[in-house]
């Protein structure tokens, strides 16, 4: 274990080596999915060291990224884990995003291969071939032998702390490429391990896509504590019922989601409970509080924990809720061990004790950087010698020391959880040809925030319908509007001439859009 205040660097293929070493403890630990299909740590490290066999070795760059394209499964978790053995990073993209967006992440990052399964190959493999990327497609390179005991790497082994490259939601219209170094991911599976109380009888429940970084705990945290890990696949990922079965099936005792996928198990469980659930994580957006009081009765037993953080820093703070007298809207409530951050006023300057301002954070868990190092610089500050990121959230500290949200500072939204850049929409909707402007914003209703554009257009034909074929081959499903204004009046603006998200949403009710 890593001691919270003297931490430790450590490389991706020596992250890897204690990974394998806790699961050597617990080789009858079930990795479970949906199907019923279940494999034990042993299998699945007899997979992991399958799948690195058949994975190029390192080229000549200093550093070495392998991208994976699959659904999720134990395969694809034995993938994430060959390419950690091989001391590269992975990059996991969502098989559930447009092939155009997947292609120019791509050729972005000119990965050293591509993993990918039966329901990606198609999508991909031509891309791999233009690109001369050597292609790994888990569906073709059959099980490891029966008796197959742990081998030596049959490929040479990188040496680098490069561990993981996640994509999040760009202004420029172009996903950002964020790099996460061995030793972050070490150090907040620690704390989660120690913070929830682990142990070999627990079974985790794994929601998110592994593109995600709230996988980040569900994965190692699980592996490194000997616990059952159960993984939702995305059509099981979107069914409250199927989620609650699999639940009761599995014995889940930790689950971690966004909170639009707990509101889907509470809509769906009924008068039922699920006492065996101890632990109740949620993370990436506000949790509505009538969601949460019937949370609590379906999680009779359960600690709840909000959590606070971003792709950029790993998980921050954290607020324990209480079943009484509950807060609402709920605060992030205090840092992690490790962390340290202030407020800032729009000028920079520090803010002491109670007030609100810039949340900026600095912790041994936040990326390297971007891939680009102009937006590394514009994203972080040195402050008393410290290199702090700035979160772009709005927050108030109150007499007690809790942090409180107030709201974003630009333009990155949460919706279901997942971060959208506003102007990456207005981007995709202004690229259709029949659109002249467009600004996107978002409003609030009785089921959280709604994601709307306002189009001008001078196209007689133009409706909703087109747009959103049209952003469906570029964005992600929560980055596409669920209302259109389509106007010959060109956007409304505000003092400066510039398009108003603010004015707009105040103006426009959802249900007044078409």
């Amino acid at each position: 274990m890593l001691h919270h205040q003297n931490f430790q660097i450590i490389g991706t293929r020596a992250f890897f080596e204690r990974i394998r070493t806790e699961m050597d403890k617990t080789p009858e630990a079930a990795i479970i999915a949906s199907g019923d299909r279940q494999v034990s740590h042993r299998e699945l490290l007899a997979l992991t060291d399958h799948i690195r066999d058949h994975l190029p070795g390192p080229g000549p760059l200093t550093e070495q990224t392998v991208a994976i394209c699959a659904g999720k499964s134990p395969d694809c978790l034995a993938a994430v884990l060959a390419v950690l053995s091989t001391g590269c990073a992975y990059a996991p993209l969502d098989p559930t995003h447009p092939e155009g967006r997947l292609s120019d992440i791509l050729t972005d990052l000119q990965p050293r291969a591509l993993v990918v399964d039966a329901s990606t190959e198609p999508m991909l493999a031509g891309w791999a071939r233009a690109a001369g990327v050597p292609l790994v497609d888990l569906s073709q390179i059959g099980a490891p032998a029966p008796d197959a005991g742990r081998t030596q790497p049959q490929v040479a082994v990188s040496q680098q702390n490069l561990a993981a490259v996640l994509h999040t939601s760009g202004s420029t219209g172009k996903p950002k490429r964020v790099e996460i170094e061995a030793h972050a991911l070490h150090l907040f599976q620690d704390w989660a391990v120690d913070e929830l109380a682990l142990r070999i009888d627990d079974c985790l429940l794994s929601h998110a896509p592994f593109a995600f970084d709230l996988s980040f705990l569900d994965i190692y945290a699980s592996l490194m504590s000997g616990a059952d890990l159960v993984l939702a696949d995305a059509k099981t990922a979107r069914n409250g019922a199927k989620l609650i079965s699999m639940m009761q099936d599995a014995g889940v005792t930790v689950w971690h989601s966004a909170p639009s996928a707990l509101k889907l198990v509470a809509e769906a469980a009924g008068d039922q409970t699920l006492p065996q659930v101890r632990n109740v994580l949620f993370a990436g957006e506000p949790m509505p509080g009538k969601t949460l009081q019937r949370l609590f009765r379906l999680f009779p037993n359960a600690r709840f924990l909000n959590i606070y953080g971003c792709t950029e820093t790993n998980d921050t703070f954290f607020y324990e809720v209480p079943r009484q007298n509950t807060p609402d809207p709920l605060p992030l409530g205090r840092k992690l061990p490790y962390v340290d951050f202030l407020l800032a006023d729009a000028e920079g300057k520090e803010i002491y004790g109670p007030g609100e301002g810039e949340l900026w954070v600095c912790c041994p868990t936040m990326m390297r950087g971007y891939s680009d190092p102009v937006l590394t610089a514009r994203a972080t500050v040195m402050h008393r010698g410290k290199r702090y990121y700035r979160s772009g959230d709005q927050v108030r500290r109150d007499m007690s020391g809790l942090v409180h949200f107030i709201g974003r500072n630009d333009s990155v939204v949460k919706l279901s959880g997942v971060r959208v850049d506003l102007n990456e929409v207005d981007i995709a909707l202004q690229s259709h040809a029949g659109v002249d402007e467009a600004t996107s914003f978002v409003t609030r209703s009785g089921d959280g925030k709604v994601l709307n554009a306002w189009v001008t257009s001078q196209c007689d034909g133009l409706n909703s319908l087109d747009l959103r074929l049209h952003l469906m081959k570029r964005l992600p499903a929560a980055a596409i509007p669920r209302n259109f204004t389509i106007s010959l009046m060109e956007v409304p603006k505000n003092s400066n001439g510039k398009a108003c998200r603010r004015l707009l949403a105040q103006n426009c009710q959802p249900t007044a859009l078409a």
